[in-house]
């Protein structure tokens, strides 16, 4: 009986060592194939070229960086336009869009910032609650490899504007900030140019 038992207990061992051994080696192959996979797919991703990017922003020939500022040195009814560029140069391998938000405007004592006005507001503001209108102006929101465009910044106050208690009460107030605030600038508008490889 004792006998039995133990060569019962011996099959079973041999069986439990023959079915370790197997599920070893199936480990094994399952691992070995797997690593084969992956050291596979690291390779693939080493060999992705990536596309240089090179986007300048340049003034008057100086370059700039993407936070640009517009200063309206005298502003009057009946005044010579201002406009002010910004040349944009793709020396890069990927087309650039190109897009712009008002982060400040100062008109006057006024200060408005994108703390408290989205960009699509404060050019709302510029172009519709003074005699005098600013407007924007991408040339190419696309711009290719070894290509360039511009952004500009046009402030307009017509003699005549349509609206003569505007003009009266904003060219007075332009008068008195020209006499007392000797050397500083009327209007300071701060844009930040963005070129990016996706459109928005």
């Amino acid at each position: 009986m004792m006998k039995e038992k133990k060569s019962k207990l011996k099959k079973i061992k041999k069986r439990l060592r023959r079915s370790t051994i197997f599920l070893l080696f199936i480990a094994l192959i399952a691992n070995s194939f797997a690593w084969f996979i992956y050291t596979n797919k690291v390779s693939n991703s080493i060999n992705v070229k990536v596309k240089s990017w090179k986007v300048t922003f340049d003034q008057d020939g100086n370059t700039l960086e993407d936070n640009v500022s517009f200063t309206v040195d005298s502003i009057y009814p009946g005044m010579t336009d201002f406009k002010d560029s910004i040349n944009i140069s793709n020396s890069g391998e990927a087309t650039a869009y190109i897009s712009y938000e008002i982060s400040s405007v100062k008109i006057f004592d006024e200060i408005y910032t994108n703390q408290d006005y989205s960009s699509d507001e404060l050019e709302t503001l510029l172009s519709t609650n003074y005699p005098f209108i600013t407007t924007f102006t991408v040339d190419d929101d696309e711009i290719s490899t070894d290509e360039s465009g511009n952004f500009s910044v046009q402030v307009t106050w017509p003699y005549e504007s349509g609206d003569d208690e505007k003009d009266t009460y904003w060219g007075s107030k332009a008068y008195d900030f020209s006499v007392n605030n000797e050397g500083e600038n009327p209007i300071e508008i701060v844009v930040k140019i963005k070129a990016s490889q996706n459109k928005e």
